[in-house]
């Protein structure tokens, strides 16, 4: 990492110095032990033979940080060893340089509930073969509910930028259960196989800007009735899915900026296969501002609203209280068919130290029967606080605790987690 410091520092220092005209002859890369090149030039905004222009190479660094791959990332002009054309223009080497993260971790899971501990156990696989892509498994005991065992298994694989094309590649697989208790006591016991397909709309394929994507997923839940009036039932749903998106967050050496927003919709009917029927919509907004005066602190905002017509499987279709969403609150503490969700949070680094990081949140949200209920019933709110550690060796890894505060239900709760709420 000095030498990277190094290297920029010395950039900055020779700006000046360096012909205006110069072209770029050869563009390498340096630390790269498992990251191959081909994704590295996907990314990029520059190419052999163009005139030097360091916004475009600093662009082009910055873009390669954002794979989220790499601790630090920076670059060096060298004179070039070759000479192409006529030669009355100087020639340059783009050098850039990555400090590589670790891509593989396998990460305990663990849930304190009264006298009672449950394990669990997921890996993490990021950068497969060099090409990012990303692969997670887990095996996660959820604890003990009425009596009754509640678990979740399930294999992500995630395959991007298919064979160098714009077009990226899911697939799910998953094994659950869990005890509704929301009218009596169900255990609604669900296998899930999904796959994904989605396009990077810019010419080059780069993982950011504008999206569209489809999916299709295979569900089957058992209902089985413990208590109440319910009558155990097994449902199978065939679910279409459409979401579109823009995507332009960037990653820093410690913190995060930018925005990101999109549309999904699922589409669940008789006429495909399914035993259920239910249109469902989902808006999403993800904003992370960084000050100019501040650089290591950050604003971060999300504001979520959902729609379902109907019931999902027999129960609702969206939840709210969870370490991710209204943070103090019991978890799925409210259910409904609609939903409306707002997140704030600030973020400051610890003085001389920014890999520690305190936060100050405001949730604010609630599930409605009806779309319409949303201007008509009120708004629950969660307060709180809590420690961020960025683990910088590895990928996406957050340490956080978080003291939530639920002011409706005049409650408290602590949760934890290895990535941040959103």
């Amino acid at each position: 990492m000095q030498k990277i410091k190094y290297l920029t520092g010395l950039l900055l220092c020779c700006w000046s110095l360096s012909p205006a005209a110069a072209i770029i002859n050869e563009i390498r890369y340096e630390g790269n032990e498992v990251t191959q090149e081909s994704l590295l030039n996907r990314e990029i905004y520059i190419k052999k033979g163009d005139v030097v222009d360091y916004a475009l190479i600093e662009k082009s660094r910055q873009a390669i940080m954002n794979l989220g791959l790499f601790k630090v990332t920076a670059f060096y002009l060298q004179d070039s060893e070759f000479e192409i054309g006529n030669g009355d223009e100087p020639l340059v080497d783009v050098v850039f340089v990555v400090e590589e993260k670790y891509y593989m971790i396998v990460l305990p899971r663990l849930k304190i509930d009264d006298d009672e501990v449950y394990y669990g156990l997921q890996l993490r696989w990021d950068n497969v073969g060099g090409l990012n892509h990303r692969m997670r498994v887990l095996f996660q005991n959820r604890g003990v509910t009425q009596d009754i065992k509640e678990r979740r298994n399930r294999f992500r694989y995630s395959y991007p930028n298919v064979n160098g094309s714009a077009y990226n590649v899911g697939v799910r697989l998953q094994e659950s259960n869990w005890v509704d208790e929301a009218e009596g006591v169900v255990n609604r016991q669900d296998e899930i196989y999904s796959v994904a397909l989605s396009r990077w709309l810019n010419s080059k394929g780069r993982n950011r800007g504008w999206f569209m994507g489809g999916s299709l997923l295979y569900q089957h839940r058992n209902n089985d009735v413990i208590e109440g009036d319910e009558l155990s039932s097994e449902l199978d749903a065939v679910v279409l899915g459409f979401e579109t998106g823009y995507v332009s967050v960037s990653d820093f050496e410690y913190n995060r900026g930018g925005k990101s927003y999109g549309y999904k919709l699922d589409l669940s009917h008789e006429n495909i296969g399914s035993d259920d029927f239910f249109v469902k919509h989902y808006l999403y907004y993800k904003s992370y501002y960084r000050f100019d005066d501040y650089p290591l602190s950050n604003l971060n905002v999300q504001t979520i609203i959902g729609h379902s017509n109907n019931d999902i499987l027999g129960a609702q279709a969206f939840t709210l209280g969870s370490r991710n969403d209204l943070r103090g609150y019991e978890n799925d503490r409210f259910s409904g068919n609609t939903v409306l969700l707002t997140n704030l949070e600030y973020m400051f680094p610890h003085d001389g130290y920014p890999v520690i990081r305190y936060v100050g949140f405001v949730d604010v949200g609630n599930t409605y029967d009806e779309l319409s209920d949303i201007l008509h019933k009120p708004l629950h709110i969660g307060v709180g606080a809590g420690l961020r550690w960025k683990i910088r060796a590895f990928v996406n890894l957050d340490l956080r605790a978080d003291f939530g505060y639920a002011i409706t239900d005049s409650d408290y709760k602590f949760s934890f987690g290895t990535r941040h709420a959103f």
